[in-house]
């Protein structure tokens, strides 16, 4: 009996603080106590076929700005460029911290900068952005790292050309070209024929993996995943340690030459990120004191760093060739403009000649917008009442700017499964509307690498080969719609012809 009505009151304060919290909250569809929305979620994930589908149909049902109870806890999304650059730029002070996944704290213990809050995370950001632009991203030096990279590679497709077609596995081409680019930017060292198998094997567990990191592993406790689904909590683990393990080797073996006096790092002209960061642990070291500058820290940020740069951009570059190939007049079209700009191809894209290419630059927008790698996008915390479009949004809750739903809200972008350049350069504003890098103090640090190699890869691909589809025309469609992140078609293999 005392039971019953233990488990009666609990139920009544919850269904009473959820409906008092729910009529200052923006609009959503009414919640269950204790479970809130997950049926219906799940219901229309699977109706829609997908997360991104599923968010769409509620800012359509509930407005741009609505509400889902996930469990106890409200979590606030925001569908649309105004209220996004409101909440997250003008007060993004007050939204720093992120919701974390807890598989990832367990790995990381609030290190690096994917997975961590507080002081660590914000001295390892403005430390991290400070040392890229010593490196010289966005500058010269990075534009001559890329297009070396990208020179190596083409020389092996031309390598390869047989009655002057070279048949490239897509997927492959930009993992390893991508993954060359960050890897010398972090630690030095380019992927070449003694390495790279080991660099596709890497990518071939995290992509093997990629369903294991679902909406539901990235949610539940750690302890529910170790009780209930052993083998998945084990393989989340492995995955991370892995690449943690990998990315950091080059930096260990550094440190360990520094201490022995081997090897002293710059602070004035670092080569790569690990020597800057090195240097500031040297620098620290003298000082004495407590500091966030450790070499457990440094391999956290190095991992981060490797993961985000490297799989979110080769993503992308699938993702926008498998819409080229779809969309040849689009192809036609930047082609066209990219020779007129570089003399016939007399020499290769630069940086500089952004100006001057607004086809590109608006087609690589709509390859951005399609490819829009998270279906969910990271949640942050509220720690102080604030107001989100005349809402009171209470401490405790979560929100968002879902990018993946703002990205094909049609009250922006008409007809948004149309793969369209031209809506940008109809209407130019909209170019500021595509943010697949996040928005605020929690936007990408790697952002400006991002651009600089999504700009010169596409152009001068398109500026050296005609490229077709090798057989038949590579899906459009997202493989794992109900995954935290997306995944194009990756089996695709496509004919370079040098012209």
């Amino acid at each position: 009996m005392i039971i019953l009505i233990f488990i009666t009151t609990l139920l009544t304060f919850l269904i009473v603080r959820q409906n008092q919290l729910s009529k200052k909250l923006p609009p959503g569809p009414i919640a269950f106590p204790i479970i809130g929305n997950i049926p219906q979620v799940a219901y229309y994930v699977w109706k829609t076929e997908g997360m991104v589908p599923a968010l769409d149909l509620f800012r359509k049902t509930y407005g741009n700005v609505f509400t889902i109870w996930l469990g106890p806890i409200p979590h606030v999304s925001i569908c649309d460029y105004e209220t996004s650059q409101e909440v997250f730029v003008k007060n993004g002070n007050k939204f720093k911290d992120r919701l974390l996944p807890p598989i990832f704290i367990h790995v990381s213990e609030n290190l690096g900068l994917l997975t961590a809050n507080g002081d660590s995370w914000a001295e390892m950001r403005g430390f991290t952005l400070l040392a890229f632009r010593n490196m010289g991203v966005g500058k010269d030096l990075m534009e001559k790292r890329i297009l070396d990279e990208l020179n190596a590679r083409c020389a092996e497709i031309d390598a390869d050309a047989v009655n002057g077609k070279t048949i490239v596995k897509i997927s492959d081409f930009f993992d390893l070209t991508v993954g060359s680019v960050i890897n010398s930017t972090l630690v030095g060292k380019r992927f070449e024929a003694h390495n790279k198998d080991e660099f596709l094997h890497l990518k071939k567990i995290i992509h093997v993996s990629s369903d294991i990191f679902t909406t539901f592993d990235m949610t539940v406790p750690v302890w529910v995943l170790k009780t209930f689904f052993p083998g998945r909590f084990a393989r989340s683990v492995e995955i991370q340690e892995e690449v943690l393990k990998y990315v950091s080797r080059e930096a260990s073996k550094r440190y360990d030459k520094m201490k022995l006096g081997e090897y002293t790092p710059s602070s004035e002209d670092p080569q790569d990120f690990v020597e800057a960061f090195l240097a500031k642990i040297d620098q620290e070291e003298q000082t004495g004191g407590p500091t966030h500058f450790t070499m457990r820290c440094l391999n956290q940020v190095i991992a981060d760093l490797w993961l985000a740069g490297q799989d979110t951009t080769a993503t992308t570059l699938v993702s926008g060739f498998n819409q080229l190939v779809n969309n040849p007049e689009v192809m036609r079209k930047c082609r066209e403009e990219i020779m007129k700009i570089t003399e016939n191809g007399y020499r290769p894209l630069q940086l500089k000649d952004r100006a001057e290419t607004h086809y590109l630059n608006a087609t690589i927008a709509e390859i951005q917008r399609h490819a829009s790698i998270l279906n969910v996008n990271f949640w942050r915390l509220v720690h102080e009442p604030t107001i989100v479009n005349g809402y009171e949004i209470d401490a405790g809750a979560v929100i968002t700017s879902q990018l993946g739903a703002l990205h094909v809200n049609n009250d922006i972008f008409k007809d948004p499964s149309k793969f369209y350049p031209e809506r940008f350069i109809e209407n130019g504003k909209l170019l500021n509307q595509i943010i697949p890098f996040g928005i605020g103090k929690r936007s990408c640090v790697g952002e400006n690498i991002a651009r600089s190699e999504l700009y010169l890869m596409i152009g001068n691909l398109l500026l050296r080969y005609d490229i077709k589809p090798h057989g038949s025309l590579p899906s459009l469609d997202d493989k794992l719609p109900y995954s935290v992140g997306k995944m194009p078609d990756k089996t695709v293999e496509l004919e370079f012809v040098k012209l």
